[in-house]
């Protein structure tokens, strides 16, 4: 039997100290990469990356061309804000 394993692969009872050192200290090492990467995770930089890819991949396709519905509802906006504006300008020199 080899020192590298864990207490669940063998009973307690008959394992050798070795054995329960060695499985104690995988299960630590395991334990700290599980936190390294929530600490990763949770950190400003990786965050706002995150949401930087998340808006791209909404408006641009994996080879860089932009997605034409994006484009068409970034024009359909403009044209709405554009036609909102001059209705409420033309609005107010009536009255």
């Amino acid at each position: 039997m080899t020192d590298n394993v864990y207490t669940s692969d063998v009973t307690v009872d008959k394992a050798t100290p070795a054995q329960l050192a060695e499985s104690i200290r995988l299960r630590e090492e395991r334990i700290a990469d599980n936190i390294d990467e929530l600490v990763g995770r949770i950190r400003p930089k990786v965050i706002a990356t995150r949401a930087v890819n998340k808006a791209k991949s909404g408006v641009v396709e994996e080879d860089g061309s932009p997605k034409t519905e994006a484009v068409a509802l970034g024009a359909g906006l403009v044209l709405g804000v554009a036609a909102l504006v001059v209705g409420l300008s033309g609005r107010n020199k009536r009255g």
